[in-house]
């Protein structure tokens, strides 16, 4: 069987699908650390049936599924195939007539993983020993993972068995066994089970037969109390039948005196109806009347009401009349008031306008001479500026400083003189003039000191016409102030007059409807006036009606009494009757009750009868202690030996009455466990003897595969050591299936000693001779090698690979080798490339070394 393909998909970093294909000779994985070289040779072992996740790097099985990337989501299935060629037809019996095999696994988060073989569901354990058939798993010798070489090298001679065992092809011979073993153990342990159990059920067979004797005493005992019973039973029925005779002569003897009684009660009732009959229609003429006299009364009590309130209405009418007549006079003085006001105010506002037409000249001429003094005022200010500027200018040799003072005093009274604040202004100008003063004390140059004098006759000028502005201004403000409450009065007297206007038209519409209101009011008042006189004219009319009425109830309600007294005292008879028929049927339906009381304990007594004795009632004096007996004994001495027989049954205490059934089980159960038995006892012998088949065999196949392994193992450490001695000892057990397996090597000069005293690279190499020499004993389909030649030297990588060239050429095994030396590279036949375009996701690149060098020649 050959090695076909790999196809990993969403397994580890190979997000996608892959294919890797396994071809003839020698296989490279190459790439850099951590791109994923190492996940191919995983999905391998674990697609072969590894159970440990530490095994495949992980906390859990489900950190085998890829986990995603920043760029790619992950996934929640990953899945391994691995496609084996059987065109040979050499696989394990049940594939064999197969060409293709394909052992499939796959793993869903949360949901475990599942094992398929030709895309049929299959147990873990069956994938693991169709690769243990073949000489590979997960655990083979042949699966030489990174670190491997180095477990070989300092693994205990009982472990380092294992790769001894592929050899001789015996690794699914432990598997067996041990299954042999846990079916030898279950099937002893079932063995004893079943002679305690059985010892168990011999025992409460003895119990049981013990039971059953006392049974079949209780039953003869149960069977006469039980003709005991349908004794008492039968006598039973007699005593019923008897009382139920008695009670039937009874309701017969009732029945003719009930029918007795039913014929004087109808002459009874039909002379009651008969006087009935006459008075109804008189109870009926009554009815009619009181209904009339009722109504009639009625009538008269709202004549009565209605004439209360029609008077009530008719006062009403007249102080509403009052009422009305007082609003009128009201309005008629309001209109008085109202044209009175608006004359007043109509005079009042005529004198303002003329007082306003007569001022309009003295205000303005007021505002001429306001203006004339502010000209004035502004021509003084003027030439005060002129004088100022010459100063300002320099052409008057003296210090400017006071001036600047003035200047800026004057500005500020022109501000004030603007706002028309004339009592600031006359301050600052008086404080002016005494700093002009002072200045032209001090001046020596009669030309400045001219100006200067200038200046303040101009400045007491400006006083005077400042005072004089200020009169006319105070003046002028009063004017205008008298003015404008005169037009203020003359809008209020225009909105007085506009209000009384409207008052006067309102209490003219008022006293109009008041008016109409009054004129209704007065013809109503006169149709109550006429209403007393029809209700008094109802009046009378309603009480004649109600004398004749109760004049005809009275003359009825006499003939109606005399004839109830005769209807009484014809049902006064008639209940006495009625009263002696009730006890007459009572006796009747109480001896009917009886009697169906009696039939009801009869059916009763039958059902029971049925239910615990399975007797019909034709059949109880048959089956019973009375048959055939003359003189029947009497119910009392019936039970007293009933009693008896059931406390002789007591005496036997508890009894099993299945014990009969229940022993004929345990018989046969005892029967059946006996078979049961010895089908265990054959085959714990066929499974001992199976154990030791397998025993002796592997020990032959062992010891033989021991004998080729340990020539080889010689043969090709000298290849690889180009000299030098190896050989293999089987220690601690005389059993070569539990011995261990210990390689003693000599390199060449050196002494005969263990491998653990050998440096790094000569336990490398010892590893790789004895696992190559397990190749050439039993080839298997295929090896993995990840990373072995790591720790050799470049002279040692090429008779490495000089080796396995040629262990190519004589075994079928395919090789795949995980490296990342150059010279291993180069002996390769194909080189697969892990690369990693993108962060997390593993891609494969194929290059065929052999078909290269062919292009290139």
């Amino acid at each position: 069987m050959e090695f076909k393909k790999i196809q990993l998909n969403g397994f580890k970093s190979f997000a996608e699908k892959t294919n890797f294909l396994i071809e003839d000779g020698l296989t490279g994985i190459v790439g850099p650390n951590g791109c994923g070289k190492s996940n191919i040779v995983e999905s391998l072992r674990w697609a072969m049936g590894e159970t440990s996740a530490k095994s495949m790097r992980g906390s859990g099985m489900e950190d085998v599924i890829f986990n995603g990337t920043s760029n790619k989501a992950s996934k929640n299935i990953a899945e391994v195939s691995i496609v084996v060629d059987n065109a040979s037809h050499e696989g394990p019996l049940q594939y064999k007539d197969m060409d293709q095999i394909e052992v499939r696994r796959k793993i869903e988060k949360d949901k475990g993983s599942k094992f398929y073989i030709n895309d049929k569901e299959v147990r873990a354990r069956d994938a693991q020993m169709f690769f243990a058939d073949l000489s590979t798993g997960a655990h083979s010798p042949s699966m030489i993972s990174q670190g491997r070489i180095g477990a070989l090298v300092t693994a205990k001679p009982t472990d380092r068995r294992a790769i001894l065992e592929e050899a001789a092809n015996i690794s699914g011979l432990h598997v067996r066994r041990h299954e042999a073993e846990l079916r030898l153990n279950a099937a002893e342990a079932n063995l004893k089970r079943a002679d305690e159990l059985r010892r168990q059920q011999e025992k409460q067979l003895a119990n049981l037969q013990k039971q059953a004797e006392e049974a079949t005493k209780y039953k003869l005992i149960s069977e006469e109390i039980k003709k005991i019973e349908a004794g008492l039973y039968y006598l039973k029925l007699l005593d019923i039948d008897n009382e139920i005779r008695i009670e039937n002569e009874i309701n017969n003897e009732a029945e003719g005196e009930v029918n007795n009684f039913n014929q004087q009660i109808s002459q009874f009732e039909n002379s009651i109806k008969t006087e009935t009959d006459k008075i109804s229609p008189l109870r009926e003429k009554n009815i009619e009347n009181l209904s009339r006299i009722q109504r009639l009364n009625l009538e008269l009590q709202s004549l009565d009401e209605e004439n209360v309130r029609t008077q009530g209405e008719i006062e009403n009418f007249k102080k509403s009349l009052k009422t009305i007549e007082e609003d009128i006079d009201r309005e008629k003085g309001i209109v008085i008031d109202a044209n009175s006001n608006e004359k007043r105010l109509k005079e009042e506002k005529g004198e303002l306008i003329e007082i306003d037409s007569k001022y309009f000249e003295t205000e303005k001429l007021s505002n001429e001479v306001l203006e004339k003094a502010k000209k004035q005022l502004n021509e003084e200010q003027k030439a005060v500026d002129e004088i100022i500027e010459i100063f300002a200018n320099g052409n008057i040799n003296i210090s400017i400083d006071p001036i600047k003072d003035v200047i800026n005093t004057i500005e500020k009274i022109k501000e004030l003189i603007n706002s028309n604040e004339a009592n600031q202004a006359l301050t600052l100008l008086d404080r002016t003039k005494m700093e002009l003063n002072n200045f032209l004390s001090n001046l020596a140059n009669d030309e400045s000191k001219s100006k200067l004098t200038d200046i303040n006759e101009k400045n007491d000028n400006i006083k005077l016409f400042q005072e004089k502005y200020a009169d006319s201004f105070s003046k002028n403000q009063s004017i205008k102030k008298e003015s404008i409450k005169r037009n203020e009065r003359i809008k209020a007297i225009e909105t007085e007059v506009e209000s009384w206007k409207n008052l006067l038209s309102n209490s003219q519409k008022m006293v109009t409807e008041l008016t109409e209101r009054k004129n209704k009011l007065l013809l109503q008042l006169n149709e109550r006036d006429q209403q007393p006189k029809a209700q008094a004219e109802k009046k009378g009319q309603a009480t004649e009606g109600l004398r004749i009425s109760e004049n005809e109830k009275i003359e009825n309600e006499k003939i109606i009494e005399e004839t109830d007294k005769k209807i009484n005292s014809l049902r006064l008879e008639l209940n006495e009757v009625q009263e002696r028929s009730i006890q007459i049927r009572e006796r009747k339906a109480s001896s009917g009750a009886t009697i169906e009381g009696l039939k009801k304990r009869k059916d009763d007594l039958l059902e029971r009868i049925g239910s615990e004795l399975n007797l019909e009632e034709d059949s109880i004096l048959e089956n019973s202690n009375l048959n055939g007996v003359e003189e029947l004994p009497n119910s009392v001495a019936q039970e007293d030996a009933l009693d008896e027989k059931k406390r002789e049954r007591e005496k036997l205490g508890s009894v099993n009455l299945r014990a009969d059934e229940e022993t004929n089980k345990y018989e046969i159960e005892i029967k059946k466990m006996e078979q049961d038995r010895q089908d265990l006892v054959s085959a714990i012998i066929k499974l001992k003897e199976s154990i030791n088949e397998l025993n002796q065999k592997g020990r032959e196949r062992l010891l033989e595969a021991f004998e080729k392994v340990n020539r080889k193992f010689n043969e090709v450490y000298t290849k690889l050591f180009n000299g030098g001695s190896a050989k293999l000892e089987l220690v601690d057990s005389d059993d070569p299936l539990e011995a261990g397996l210990e390689m003693m090597v000599s390199p060449p000069g050196k002494r005969l000693q263990s491998i653990t005293l050998l440096s790094g690279g000569e336990q490398a190499l010892t590893a790789l001779s004895l696992i190559f020499a397990v190749f050439l004993t039993n080839p298997s389909p295929i090896c993995v090698l990840d990373e072995v030649d790591a720790p050799l030297d470049d002279a040692n990588v090429t008779r490495f690979c000089s080796l396995l060239e040629d262990l190519t050429k004589i075994t079928n095994t395919k090789f795949i080798i995980v490296t990342h030396h150059a010279l291993t590279m180069s002996k390769m036949n194909r080189l697969y490339g892990v690369t990693m375009p993108e962060k997390g996701i593993s891609q494969l690149v194929a290059v065929d070394l052999q078909k290269a060098e062919s292009m290139v020649a």
